[in-house]
C-alpha cells in the first residue's frame, strides 16, 4: 500500500520530494484516517496549488477507504480462520459436543455426536435433543431443563439410544449459553459414553443370573445403612433367606428348570419388600433382605409373612410344569448405635446361624436375639 501511494504521488507531482508514512502521530498534507483514528499521513514538500491539494487529499480518502476496508476484510477472514480452528478442534474432540436452542432443538453436533449416536450432522440438527435420543434420567429429562433454568448448569447421567436403538449410559455437562445482553441462547452438551464402563460396574456387584446385588454390593449397603441406625435413624434388619426343596426341583426338572425358580424368587422378594429395601443373592439358593429404616422393629413380623406367603406360591416353569418351594428365614435386628457398630460380616453371620434354627422349626423363622426369638415363638 505505501508502494502504490508513493507512485501516484510521484506520478502527479514529479518535481516534488513526496512520502508516505503509516504511524498515528504523523503529519503532512493529508492524513490518512481509519475508522475515525489517524494513523498516518501523505507528505509532500512545498507549498501546493488548490488543484494540488485537492488531489492529494482524494488520494487520502481513497486511501483510507481501502486500509479501513482491507482491516475489515483481514478481521473476517480471521474470524473465519478462528470459526475453522474451532469446528476443527471440536470434531477432534472424542466427546459429543452438542449446543442446542433454548427450546433443546439442535443447533451444531459435532463428530464426536456422529461417532457416538451415529446419526450424521445434516439429520441431527434442526431435531428435538431428547426426542431425538429417547433421552431419560433419574428424575426425568424435565428435571435437567429445569436445573439448567435455576443454576444455569447440569452435571450427571442420561440414558439415551444410538440411532440402531442400542442403549448408551453417558456422563453428561450441561452448560448454558447467554448473549451480550446477558439473556440466554441455549445450551451446550458435553457427552461422554460411559456404557460398557457402568457394565463392567455393575457386572461386578450384581448377580449375572437373577440381576439382584451380590454380596460384595450388599455389605456396602449394609454397612451404609447401619450408619445411618448409628446416627439415629431407624432400627434396620437383615434377613438371611435359604430355600427349601429346591435340590428336588434341580433333581428332577434339571439346572435350568432352577435357574427359572430362582429368578422368579429373586422377582417375587423384590416386589414383596418396599422399594427402598434391598435384596441379594449370596449363594445358590440364598438370598439377603436388608430392611433399611423400618421405623420401627414391630413391623418386622408382618414383612415376615408376605415373604413366606410369596416364595410358598406355586411357580410355572416354561416346560409346563409347576414347582413349589418354601423358605427358611433368620433375622437380626440392628436397633442401637452398639448394635450398629457389628461389622456387615458379623450381622449376616448372625442372621445365617438363626436360619440354621428356623429351618428345624413349624414357622420357619428365627431371631438372633434370644430375647425377640422367644417373642416370635409366644
Amino acid at each position: 500500500m505505501l508502494r502504490y501511494l508513493t507512485k501516484a504521488l510521484t506520478a502527479e507531482l514529479p518535481d516534488r520530494p513526496v512520502s508516505v508514512t503509516l504511524h498515528p502521530d504523523a503529519e503532512g498534507a493529508a492524513a490518512l484516517v481509519v475508522h475515525g483514528r489517524t494513523i498516518g499521513a501523505l507528505r509532500v514538500d512545498g507549498a501546493l496549488t488548490a488543484d494540488e491539494d485537492e488531489f492529494v487529499q482524494a488520494l487520502a480518502s481513497v486511501a483510507s477507504a481501502a486500509l479501513e476496508h482491507g482491516r475489515a476484510l483481514e478481521a473476517a477472514l480471521s474470524l473465519l480462520d478462528d470459526a475453522q480452528r474451532q469446528s476443527q478442534l471440536l470434531d477432534a474432540i472424542s466427546d459429543a459436543v452438542i449446543s442446542c436452542t433454548p427450546d433443546n432443538v439442535i443447533v451444531s453436533w459435532n463428530a464426536g455426536a456422529e461417532r457416538l449416536y451415529g446419526y450424521p450432522a445434516g439429520d441431527a440438527v434442526g431435531c428435538d435433543l431428547f426426542a431425538l435420543l429417547a433421552t431419560s434420567t433419574g428424575t426425568g429429562p424435565r428435571q435437567v431443563l429445569d436445573d439448567l433454568e435455576s443454576l444455569g448448569r447440569w452435571d450427571g447421567e442420561l440414558r439415551e439410544r444410538r440411532f440402531d436403538g442400542a442403549p448408551l449410559t453417558v456422563l453428561s455437562s450441561v452448560s448454558t449459553l447467554t448473549g451480550p445482553d446477558g439473556g440466554r441462547t441455549g445450551f451446550v452438551y458435553v457427552n461422554r459414553d460411559v456404557t460398557e464402563q457402568r457394565r463392567q460396574e455393575h457386572a461386578a456387584s450384581h448377580d449375572a443370573l437373577t440381576g439382584l446385588a451380590n454380596r460384595r454390593r450388599l455389605m456396602d449397603r449394609i454397612h451404609d445403612a447401619a450408619g445411618r441406625v448409628h446416627r439415629g435413624g431407624g432400627p434396620m434388619a437383615v434377613l438371611f433367606l435359604d430355600l427349601n426343596g429346591f435340590k428336588p426341583v434341580n433333581d428332577r426338572h434339571g439346572h435350568a428348570a432352577g435357574d427359572e425358580l430362582l429368578v422368579a424368587i429373586a422377582n417375587r422378594l423384590t416386589t414383596t419388600v418396599r422399594g427402598s429395601d434391598f435384596v441379594a443373592r449370596v449363594g445358590g439358593d440364598e438370598f439377603v433382605v436388608l430392611l433399611e429404616d423400618i421405623g420401627s422393629a414391630a413391623r418386622i413380623p408382618a414383612v415376615l409373612e408376605r415373604i413366606l406367603e410369596s416364595v410358598a406360591e406355586p411357580a410355572p416353569l416354561s416346560s409346563g410344569d409347576t414347582v413349589a418351594v418354601t423358605t427358611a428365614i433368620g433375622v437380626t435386628v440392628v436397633e442401637s448405635p452398639d448394635e450398629a457398630a457389628t461389622d456387615p460380616e458379623r450381622l449376616v453371620q448372625l442372621a445365617d446361624e438363626a436360619m440354621y434354627r428356623a429351618k428345624r422349626r413349624p414357622g420357619h423363622v428365627a431371631f438372633s436375639d434370644p430375647v425377640r426369638d422367644k417373642e416370635w415363638l409366644a
